[in-house]
């Protein structure tokens, strides 16, 4: 269906998309959710510490132990403690030694860890501090590493932190703490942990570790039951300025800073005042001429009685963290308030900007406002603000909405040159994506929602846009501070890969069996195969290196390169699998890593009718269940997988990273296939730089749902994953998608092209007319999709790597169709050009080529024109080349101009004449 109006365009009478009335009747693809009964075996058996004691049997342990508001009870960590209201029944007989001693064996070089559960006996303990000391022997070589996971640790910034916690009275806290052991320790080392609540004595517990054995591998991070790879939460991996493929070293010169294939030249307020683009109309290549994305400076306005404030800015100072970044700072200085600029800008084209607002006394504003406009050029386009990606309209007005909207971001540009802005204040925190975003919506920004009084307008002024983020009034008061932060990302990205775009082939199939995978892919053309989890040798979702199917795995990816295959995993944020052998520590972390949630009340459209009943009897609260995967072939036919969503911005970043590196090292992974994710940017630059250094070559596609619906609450897609793209080498959209939409809608929200990416076709294979216009296919091996392997051999034959892409949105085309519901695509070649023809109308069209010879290099007299046979796509046929042609609704053609072969006759030098 049209989801487009049709409304004032920038350009003449194209089809374009607005504010829809309708737009909860979006059609959603619910087959692609796919039900799930949830009556399947999760396979995870109750332990010793799953069987809870009676309240007769606590009260008794408690007579042992009167006066006490609080015991503790040592745990090794091969009993994961899971039992969070109640003590579980093998410490009903702990002695007061065994509550204040705990004994445990390590091996040289291995990372230790146990458990410490502190029970509130009598009250809520509020405040509760842990610190644990390091540990020594009798020959004094000591274990300073040492950590309580639950009160320390290092965020996903490289930031160290320290925090209380707290335990509800009748309620257990397990306490999870690690020890790097040493590679030369050896026998016993004492240690001692503390652990107060505030306003109750402290509890000392012994800490004995006999160390002994050989030196442990890889300090016990190949073994999953060691739980060793806890460490890997406060993980400072790929921390650093170092710039990633295929970006070169941010420079500055004064305060013109230069990335790849843009410029930014800094106002004296440092704010951007021009941005260039060096990018050509389809990001093929880089040209020695710019054009302006911005049309004038960007201004942050406070207005007061219907005049601007006339602010004073200091100096610009500058502080290089080369190859990466740059960042300064300036201070404009009023009467009556002050504003601190800190800007950074990084090798990708991300500029992030804190505008702090201080005021120096009290004062009543009309509004303060951030402008930015935009050449005309350079906003052809438009994304976000419920806004669907295409044609830009006259004006737009928008006002924050996060509960009903995941929205707080626009992009406006043109293929070779934009800016996405996104704006933020000092309470934001990421939202959750997907169909979960209800239960973890964005935070209105305080600073520019100003109390839903804010927000943005975009209107057309000569002949461009100029955005003006506009906040309201308000009093402003004496010792407060106000935050109006914003991130800038200026698009393209990168230039195209063209081996990516034409060379990368995918296998990609939902069967639980993999047996044949190598062998289909090989016969059908693909040279990268996925492996999605729910298989067999890959069943747990996120977690892919569990001890009972990593063998079966790592033989899978040696031998796909035996057979000259790559092989990526399916490796995300958002959801881990409960199957996880970290999970049970995990869930101690206050909710750090398992992100809260309504628990068995919980309603999703996974989970219609309520949760998994395991998840139901074992987490029970504090939680959203997450992906069920049900086995129906293969060696866990008759199982489920349950998840349970992640928190953003966690320390789960951090494991996820060194997850990564450990993949790399030890079984070889070709890159990795991400599905909605929800990470930031800096964890999306560290993997990044983590396939670069360990497996150069490697690749990272990335695919996404539709969210522009009532669940998603209608983002589009590639807005809110803006951020990860410089990173992406490949898009695969999308589910729940609709294809029959304008081409506008096309060039934006699918084909990746606008950021300097590729993409490719899902739900039921997309559109494969229209897909060529864009360069892109579907992916071999999908459900409901018919094989892309024709195209291929297609491509193939005729060199289309080595080409020149000459999309139909670049004026310059030498190639035009004369009916506008009809664009043609070229791939222009010496002798040859190949042009994509599609119908973008759900009724036959007919059309005809306005062709540029001179432009092409060639005469109508010298070449020939036909439409080759290309299987399920069409059939042969002879035509001239401003032959009227007839293209079906929703269909076209590839019409292939070559020169014609001119046969030399030899000269007969016997022949007199």
């Amino acid at each position: 269906m049209k989801i487009g109006l049709i409304v004032f365009m920038i350009c003449a009478s194209i089809n374009a998309f607005c504010q829809n009335d309708d737009k909860k009747k979006h059609a959603i693809d619910v087959d692609a959710i796919r039900e799930t009964q949830l009556t399947g075996d999760v396979g995870l058996r109750p332990t010793i510490m799953s069987a809870p004691a009676s309240a007769q049997q606590v009260a008794q342990l408690l007579k042992k132990f009167p006066g006490k508001r609080y015991l503790t009870f040592p745990e090794t960590r091969q009993n994961s403690i899971r039992l969070l209201d109640s003590l579980p029944k093998p410490w009903l007989s702990r002695t007061a030694a065994e509550l204040s001693n705990f004994n445990g064996s390590a091996q040289p070089g291995e990372y230790y860890v146990f458990q410490i559960g502190v029970y509130a006996a009598a009250q809520q303990l509020d405040g509760l501090m842990v610190d644990i000391a390091p540990l020594s022997n009798a020959g004094k070589v000591g274990i300073t590493d040492v950590t309580c996971f639950n009160t320390q640790g290092v965020d996903i910034a490289g930031k160290s932190y320290k925090k209380s916690l707290t335990v509800k009275s009748k309620n257990v806290l397990p306490l999870w703490f690690g020890i790097m052991v040493p590679e030369n320790a050896a026998g016993l080392y004492k240690g001692l942990v503390h652990i107060k609540p505030h306003g109750l004595p402290a509890t000392t517990v012994n800490i004995n570790i006999t160390v002994k054995g050989n030196k442990i591998e890889n300090h016990g991070f190949n073994k999953d039951d060691k739980l060793s790879r806890l460490a890997w939460l406060n993980s400072k991996i790929a921390l650093d300025n170092d710039v990633t493929q295929p970006y070169k070293q941010l420079g500055r010169n004064n305060n013109e800073i230069s990335v790849l294939g843009r410029t930014i030249k800094l106002s004296a307020e440092g704010l951007p005042q021009d941005i260039q683009t060096y990018f050509d109309k389809n990001n093929q290549r880089l040209l020695p001429t710019s054009e302006p994305i911005l049309a004038n400076k960007m201004r942050f306005v406070v207005e007061q009685r219907g005049k601007q404030l006339q602010f004073s800015p200091a100096a610009i100072s500058f502080t290089d963290n080369f190859p990466g970044a740059t960042r300064w700072t300036t201070l404009l200085k009023s009467a009556d308030v002050n504003i601190a600029v800190h800007g950074r800008a990084e090798f990708d084209g991300y500029l992030g900007y804190q505008l702090v607002v201080t005021p120096l006394k009290d004062i009543m504003v009309d509004d303060i406002r951030l402008e930015m406009p935009m050449s005309p050029q350079k906003s052809t386009y438009m994304m976000g603000l419920d806004k669907e990606g295409g044609f830009r309209p006259e004006k737009w007005n928008w006002k924050w909405d996060v509960l009903n909207k995941d929205q707080d971001e626009v992009w406006m540009g043109d293929v070779n040159g934009g800016l996405k802005i996104k704006f933020k204040g000092a309470n934001y925190k990421r939202q959750l994506v997907n169909i979960y975003y209800s239960f973890g919506p964005l935070n209105e920004p305080e600073s520019w929602g100003n109390g839903k009084k804010g927000g943005i307008d975009i209107n057309t002024e000569n002949k461009g846009a100029v955005l003006k983020a506009y906040s309201g009034s308000r009093l402003l008061r004496k010792g407060q501070t106000y935050h109006f932060n914003f991130d800038l990302l200026i698009t393209p990205f990168k230039l195209i890969n063209k081996s990516i775009q034409f060379g990368d082939r995918y296998y990609h199939t939902d069967i639980d069996t993999t047996k044949n995978f190598i062998k289909t892919a090989s016969e059908h053309g693909a040279n990268i195969i996925n492996i999605h989890h729910k298989k067999d040798i890959y069943p747990f979702l996120d977690y892919p290196f569990m001890d009972e199917n990593l063998p079966d795995l790592k033989a899978f990816i040696d031998s796909s390169h035996v057979h000259g295959l790559k092989s990526k995993v399916y490796y995300t944020t958002r959801e881990l699998s409960v199957n996880a052998k970290e999970i049970w520590a995990m869930r101690s972390l206050n909710n750090e890593i398992i992100f809260p949630g309504p628990g068995i009340n919980t309603r999703t459209l996974v989970n219609p009718k309520g949760v998994h009943p395991w998840l139901a009897a074992n987490f029970k609260e504090n939680f959203i269940p997450g992906w069920v995967a049900t086995f129906t072939h293969g060696k866990y036919k008759g199982r489920q997988d349950l998840a349970v969503l992640t928190t953003p911005d966690s320390r789960m970043n951090n494991f996820y990273l060194e997850g990564l590196d450990w993949m790399c090292k030890n079984i070889a992974i070709d890159g990795i296939y991400m599905d909605d994710l929800a990470l930031d940017r800096e964890t999306m630059k560290r993997a990044r730089k983590i396939l670069d250094r360990e497996r150069p070559g490697a690749r990272i596609d990335m695919h996404t749902w539709n969210h522009y619906n009532e669940y998603g609450k209608f983002a589009s897609s590639l807005n809110v994953y803006m951020d990860m793209l410089p990173y992406i080498d490949q898009l695969w959209i999308g589910e729940a998608r609709n294809y029959d939409t304008p081409a506008d809608y096309w060039l934006i929200e699918i084909s990746g092209i606008p950021f300097g990416l590729t993409s490719q076709m899902l739900n039921k294979g997309g559109n494969v007319w229209r897909g060529m216009n864009y360069g892109i296919t579907d992916r071999l091996g999908w459900f409901r999709s018919k094989t892309p392997e024709y195209l291929w051999l297609f491509w193939d034959e005729h060199n289309i790597e080595k080409k020149e892409m000459i999309g139909f949105w670049d004026k310059s085309n030498p190639v035009r169709s004369n009916n506008p519901e009809v664009e043609a695509t070229i791939f222009k070649g010496r002798d040859e050009v190949l042009i994509s023809v599609a119908n973008y109308s759900d009724k036959d069209r007919k059309f005809q080529l306005n062709i540029n010879w001179k432009a092409l290099n060639l005469t109508p007299d010298e070449v020939t024109v036909e439409m080759p046979e290309i299987t399920e796509f069409q059939e042969k046929k002879s035509i001239k080349w401003n032959d009227e042609i007839k293209a079906d609704a929703a269909k076209g053609y590839i019409i292939v101009i070559k020169k014609k072969v001119v046969k030399v006759i030899p000269l007969d030098t016997n022949r007199h004449g």
